[in-house]
């Protein structure tokens, strides 16, 4: 078992079971808090994210399969992506397809009440030519427009501070793509993107 990263919220290992290779995500316990409310968030955000993992998925987006959830245990055992991250990816080339692709994907999710919660290139992976949405540990479910405008506007965000030689075009071509697999709510939107920025830049 190989500990690959680590964050505030969980440990992943990269786990080798016979010739297969998966990731096993554990959330860690927090210290300030007490035990019983402990474990009582941390098996709950487990499940969670199991069902958000799975439900992007029939929503067409791709997602590493769940294989075993313990919620005792706070463990997720799913399958390993051997890809690259769209944040490397996309300082190298396809840049435009990628970002088009990743605002479809989004679209997909919100249409189906999918709240990824920490969109960024690093949680999104490229494996032969295909995306892979990961790390819904923050995620809920939600189909108030506010909330995903507040999705996006969190993307919007590190996208600028990541890559930001690729705006503002590489922005746009999300949105485009957005607004492509998603006309009906698209408009609404982005609209209260607008709102919740002037919120944020006045208050």
């Amino acid at each position: 078992m190989e500990l690959i990263a680590q964050g505030a919220e969980a440990k992943l290992f990269k786990v080798k079971k016979g010739k297969q290779t998966v990731l096993l995500k554990e959330r860690v316990s927090k210290a300030y808090r007490c035990k019983e409310l402990d474990s009582k968030i941390r098996s709950e955000r487990t499940s969670i994210e199991a069902g958000l993992l799975a439900k992007a998925k029939s929503a067409g987006v791709n997602t590493p399969n769940v294989l075993e959830t313990d919620k005792k245990k706070f463990k997720i055992t799913m399958e390993f992506i051997d890809g690259k991250r769209a944040k490397d990816f996309l300082q190298e080339k396809n840049f435009e397809k990628t970002c088009l692709e990743t605002g479809k994907a989004i679209a997909k999710m919100h249409f189906y009440g999918i709240i990824h919660g920490d969109l960024t290139t690093s949680n999104i992976l490229v494996k032969e030519g295909e995306l892979f949405f990961i790390d819904f540990g923050l995620g809920f479910r939600s189909k108030k427009i506010e909330d995903k405008a507040v999705d996006l506007l969190v993307f919007k965000k590190t996208f600028e501070a990541t890559h930001h030689k690729l705006m503002p075009r590489g922005w746009e071509t999300i949105l485009k793509g957005y607004a492509l697999e998603n006309p009906e709510e698209a408009g609404q939107v982005f609209r209260q993107i607008e709102a919740v920025e002037k919120r944020g830049r006045y208050h």
